[in-house]
């Protein structure tokens, strides 16, 4: 493409009209843009290449650096399961409830075993074991409770049907 002027390549044109005085050269080695170097412009400043050291922020003790979301204390520690046990004694006090008393049995001893497994080993599951526990407790009674009345009217019945003898 042609403007006008010739560039030689460098933004000066042949014969001076660039970035130096007219005339093409400073005899004096400076002037603007020449910088000793004659028609070819200053050289660049630009950053030098490699061995430069970089200028990130400091890592500030972390392997790899960067932003450390948990404020330096670390991630949490995954999440523990809950206990097997504590589990089927809640299930097994429940359907204690509905059915006779027997599941609220295993429930009792379920529940017993995963507290002492919860303390032990530290999985969660505490509070199902209580439920568990309690709600076997509680249908133990019940069926306590009504297997008694009936045992009560059995008996009211047989002393008040031998009287008639």
């Amino acid at each position: 493409m042609s403007y006008g002027n010739h560039s030689d390549g460098y933004g000066q044109t042949p014969g001076g009209g660039g970035y130096g005085p007219p005339g093409g050269h400073d005899s004096s080695g400076g002037g603007y843009g020449t910088g000793g170097y004659g028609d070819y412009g200053q050289p660049g400043y630009g950053q030098p290449g490699y061995g430069q050291p970089g200028y990130g922020q400091p890592g500030y003790g972390q392997p790899g650096g960067g932003y450390d979301p948990y404020g330096g204390y670390g991630a949490p520690p995954p999440p523990r399961g809950n206990n097997g046990m504590a589990v089927a004694s809640l299930i097994m006090g429940i359907a204690g409830l509905f059915i006779c008393g027997l599941p609220s049995l295993v429930g009792v001893v379920l529940g017993h075993i995963s507290l002492g497994q919860i303390k032990r080993t530290g999985e969660e599951g505490r509070g199902m074991a209580i439920a568990g526990l309690v709600l076997s407790y509680f249908s133990v009674l019940c069926w306590i409770g009504v297997a008694l009345l009936f045992w009560l009217i059995g008996a009211a019945a047989l002393i008040g049907g031998g009287a008639s003898y």
